[in-house]
Formats: structure tokens, C-alpha cells, sequence
């Protein structure tokens, strides 16, 4: 059954008994997979639609009207994942349309009973919901007991003593950290684009480049080189990769990814790929000249290569 989503009350139509989880999911990391999967299972378990409540953008956002807090991934990925995962249904709202001033007894009453006709409830140990966030999991759970609900909460999820957050996973990702990004989220860190025409000065120095605008609303990396992987064309092409203004030959502050494959020429532009941050090699830094530029760039495929040969399973 294909994955039904409704951007508000109004379209919802035809109730159905659910159970429902509750959250942004910005990311989609390891933790909120735990929280989904233990929801499709009760949902399965007792037949049951298997929904998620989220937003559209996040709250931060929706008040401010500015980016207060990039993405981890876009609004379309985030649904097709979810879709993927085993979803039913998603409610996906505008936080602005009225949620900042619902109490958090209206949410549980006429939303999440009502609306969604919800028999079980799953949230992180650290949901907030209602006017000014004064609603908690502990209240979550006392209003389930009024409205005829159950209420489950998932525990923390920690990696190597660190807690999983998307926060946590934005600052990684912000300090060159891809690493430790990728584990948390359960796949490398992403960012898809179009190939765009540049200047071929990859082709001049001997290592041509597909060229992508990272998308403004994400999570931006730390400037610099990175192994890298790319999807295009239906195939997985081993990389490197520079993200950055490309201070030697570049004048202005236009954040760019571009992309070295290792060892194939295939010609990309116009097509949409998909990038994966694997692991930081070196920030990015200018050099005097080209021919400099190019010795760095050559010493950068070969470390790419290195760790290759060294993740090969």
C-alpha cells in the first residue's frame, strides 16, 4: 500500500485506528528509526495504521521565518524514507498554522485522539509538545490515561557514550566530523544536486569535477576535502571531493561541492547525484599557483584511494 500523506485536518477524510510517532525525525538517525520501527511493530502487532505526526519544517523555522535550524535532509527525502521504512500514513503539518499557541491537553484531545484516532502514542524521552513546549512525555502519558491512549517512550540511544540527537549530528557534520555523522544517522551524510557547467578547470589540471550548489537548507560540512562517494545514473562511483569557494581560482563566496570520480569518465552534466561524505581528508586552503593546486589535488586522489584499498570489505 502506497504511503498516504495529508498536510492538514481537512484532508485526512476517512478515519482509521492508528498508532502514531511523534516528532520532526530531522535526519532520520539511528535513534528515530529505533522509534519508528517499534511503533510499525506495535501497529502490525494489533492492526493498526502505522502513522507519524511531524512538521513541514522545523519549529525553530516556522516561528522565526529564517533558517535557525539547517536540514539534515530535505523535506522530499525525509518522506521517501519514511515511505521505505514501512509508514502508512504521515500527518505532516505546518508548525505556524496554530500549533505554537495549542495546549497541550487540545493537542492530545482533538489532535491525537481525534484527529488521528490514535490508540498507542510513541515519542523520544526528550518530546516536547504544546504552547511554550509545556508538554512532556509525562504529560504526554497522563493525557493518554484521559483520552484513551497508550503512551510508549524510547530511551536514549547513545554511540561510544554519546547521546544520538540531530543536534549532536549537525555539529559534526559543521566541524568535518562525517564520521561520526554517518554512524549516527545510519548512512553517510548526503547532499544532491545538479550538475552544473563550470569553467573546466578540472579538465585543465588533469581531474575533471561534476559541480553541485549544495542546497541552502541543509547542514553545510566544513569547507574542505573529503572521501566521498557518488550515486548517479543508477551506479556508485568511489570520489573525491571539495566543499568550499575554491579560493585559488575562484573570486566570491559561493559554496560549492565539486567531484572527482577515481578512475572513470563519465559525463555528468545536467544529470542529478547524489554525494556521500565519507571522511574529511583536509580543510580547504589556498595555494599560490595552480601547478600547486594541482600536486595537492593529485596527493588528495591518492589518499582517497588509501582508503579505499583500506575499506574494501
Amino acid at each position: 500500500m502506497r504511503m498516504e500523506i495529508f498536510r492538514n485536518l481537512s484532508s485526512i477524510g476517512t478515519r482509521c485506528s492508528s498508532a502514531v510517532a511523534l516528532g520532526f525525525f530531522d535526519g532520520l538517525h539511528i535513534g528515530h528509526i529505533e522509534l519508528i520501527s517499534s511503533m510499525i511493530t506495535y501497529a502490525q502487532e494489533h492492526r493498526l495504521s502505522a502513522d507519524i505526526f511531524t512538521f513541514s519544517d522545523h519549529p525553530k523555522n516556522a516561528m522565526s521565518g529564517t533558517l535557525a535550524i539547517p536540514r539534515l535532509m530535505t523535506e522530499a527525502e525525509k518522506l521517501d524514507r519514511l515511505a521505505a521504512l514501512g509508514v502508512d500514513r504521515v500527518f505532516d503539518f505546518d508548525f505556524a498554522h496554530g500549533f505554537h499557541t495549542m495546549s497541550p491537553d487540545f493537542f492530545a484531545h482533538m489532535m491525537i485522539k481525534e484527529s488521528f484516532s490514535a490508540e498507542a502514542v510513541f515519542c523520544g524521552f526528550n518530546f516536547r509538545f504544546g504552547a511554550d513546549a509545556a508538554g512532556d512525555p509525562k504529560t504526554l502519558r497522563e493525557l493518554g490515561r484521559l483520552y484513551g491512549y497508550k503512551t510508549f517512550v524510547i530511551k536514549p540511544v547513545h554511540l561510544d557514550g554519546m547521546l544520538v540527537s540531530s543536534s549532536v549530528i549537525r555539529r559534526s557534520i559543521n566541524s568535518g566530523d562525517a564520521v561520526t555523522a554517518g554512524f549516527m544517522l545510519g548512512k553517510d551524510y548526503s547532499m544532491t544536486g545538479v550538475v552544473e557547467e563550470g569553467r573546466r578547470l578540472g579538465h585543465t589540471l588533469g581531474f575533471p569535477t561534476a559541480n553541485i550548489t549544495p542546497d541552502p537548507q541543509l547542514t553545510l560540512p566544513a569547507l574542505g576535502v573529503y572521501v566521498t562517494e557518488v550515486y548517479a545514473k543508477g551506479s556508485r562511483y568511489r570520489s573525491v571531493s571539495n566543499v568550499g569557494v575554491n579560493p585559488t581560482v575562484a573570486s566570491g563566496n559561493a559554496i560549492r561541492l565539486e567531484t572527482h570520480l577515481l578512475g572513470e569518465d563519465i559525463e555528468l552534466y545536467g544529470e542529478t547525484i547524489t554525494v556521500f561524505l565519507k571522511k574529511m581528508l583536509r580543510a580547504e586552503q589556498r595555494f599560490d599557483n595552480e601547478e600547486a593546486l594541482k600536486l595537492q589535488i593529485s596527493s588528495d586522489v591518492e589518499a582517497a584511494k588509501n582508503y579505499y584499498r583500506e575499506h574494501t570489505d
